[in-house]
C-alpha cells in the first residue's frame, strides 16, 4: 500500500475511533449525570421538602424523610432512608445539630460521597440565617438537649425560609449547572410570594404586637421575633426533659402575675404538661400550632404560617 494511502487509512480509522470514544463518553455522561436526568434531592424535614419543590420544579425528585407531625429531634431511622441517601445528588438539612441523633449516622452508612459535609451535594439550609438563642454560658448534658449553636427552629420565620430557598437553589445549581437559570427563576417567584405573605400577615398581627404567650418547647422564638409577640416563657425546664411540678408551679405563678393566657405547643409534644399548667391558670388555653408543613392538614409553607398566626390571634381574642 502506498504511504499516502496508509496514512489516509490510519487517519480515517483514528477519526472513527475518536468519534466512537466521544459517543461512549456522551452516553456515560448521559446516564450518570443529573444534568440530563432528574436531580435526586433528599430533605430532612417537610418544610425543606416543600421549599425544595418550589425551587426545583420539575427538574428534581424531592424526597422528605419525616412528616410534619414528626419530632425532628428524635427520629427512628428506616431502611428506605438509606436507599434514598445512597442515590441522592443533594441532601438538605436544618443543621445547628437539630438532626444530630440521626442524619450523620445515615450519611456515613449511605457511602455516598456527594452528600457528605463540605461536598457540593450537601446543603445546610441555616447558612446565612441570623440565629437566635445562641448560648452565653458553657453547657453540658445536665442541661438537657441544649443546642450549642443556637435555636434551630428558624424555618418558622418566612424571611429565613427565603434564605433557605437560596441555599437550596445554590446546591441544585452546583450539581446541575445547566438548569441554574431555571432554579433562579423559581427561587425569585417563591421569594416574591413569601414577601407578600409576610406583609399581609404582619398587618393582621399589628393589633397583637407585644402579646405574651407561654410555650412548651422553645420553638416559636423566630415566629415571635418576626411577628412581634413574646414567646420566652417555657414549660420545659430543660429541653427534652419532663418538667418538675416545682418548676411548673413557678410557671403558673408567673403566668397569673403577667396575665399570660396562651400556651403554644407543637403537634408532636405530649400535651399533658401544658394542660396541667393551663388547668391552674384561670381562663388560659392550650393551642397546638402546625410548626411544619403537613401538620394539622396544611399542605404548603404559606398555609402553615397563616394557620399558626390565625390560631394565635383567635386564642388572644378568646382569652381577653
Amino acid at each position: 500500500m502506498p504511504q499516502f494511502e496508509s496514512s489516509f487509512y490510519h487517519h480515517k480509522h483514528s477519526k472513527k475511533n475518536h468519534i466512537f470514544l466521544i459517543l461512549i463518553l456522551f452516553f456515560v455522561f448521559l446516564f450518570t449525570s443529573p444534568v440530563f436526568g432528574k436531580v435526586s434531592l433528599v430533605a430532612s424535614i417537610s418544610d425543606i421538602k416543600y421549599i425544595a419543590e418550589q425551587v426545583a420544579g420539575d427538574r428534581a425528585d424531592v424526597y422528605g424523610m419525616i412528616r410534619g407531625v414528626d419530632d425532628p429531634h428524635f427520629v427512628m431511622t428506616r431502611p428506605d432512608f438509606l436507599v434514598k441517601l445512597s442515590e441522592a445528588d443533594v441532601l438538605c438539612v436544618v443543621g445547628l445539630d437539630l438532626e444530630i441523633g440521626w442524619i450523620p449516622y445515615l450519611q456515613q452508612q449511605s457511602r455516598n460521597m456527594k452528600i457528605q459535609k463540605g461536598q457540593p451535594g450537601y446543603c445546610d439550609t441555616s447558612f446565612g440565617v441570623k440565629i437566635l438563642g445562641e448560648p452565653t454560658v458553657m453547657m453540658d448534658r445536665s442541661m438537657g438537649d441544649m443546642h450549642i449553636y443556637g435555636n434551630p427552629h428558624y424555618w418558622n420565620d418566612p424571611i429565613n425560609a427565603i434564605q433557605m430557598a437560596q441555599n437550596i437553589k445554590n446546591a441544585l445549581t452546583r450539581v446541575d449547572p445547566l438548569n441554574g437559570e431555571y432554579y433562579e427563576n423559581n427561587f425569585n417567584s417563591f421569594k416574591k410570594r413569601l414577601i407578600q405573605v409576610t406583609k399581609e400577615e404582619m398587618k393582621k398581627m399589628e393589633p397583637y404586637f407585644g402579646l405574651k404567650v407561654a410555650v412548651f418547647h422553645d420553638q416559636f422564638v423566630y415566629l415571635a421575633s418576626r411577628f412581634k409577640f413574646n414567646a420566652n416563657l417555657t414549660i420545659e425546664e430543660r429541653p427534652g426533659v419532663p418538667p418538675s411540678v416545682r418548676y411548673m408551679d413557678q410557671v403558673i405563678s408567673y403566668m397569673i402575675a403577667e396575665k399570660i393566657k396562651i400556651i403554644l405547643i407543637g403537634p408532636y409534644h405530649n400535651p399533658k404538661y401544658a394542660e396541667y399548667v393551663s388547668s391552674k391558670v384561670p381562663g388560659s388555653v392550650v393551642v397546638t400550632l402546625p410548626v411544619s408543613v403537613g401538620a394539622l392538614d396544611t399542605t404548603s409553607y404559606e398555609e402553615t404560617l397563616r394557620l399558626s398566626l390565625q390560631k394565635i390571634r383567635d386564642a388572644s381574642d378568646k382569652t381577653k
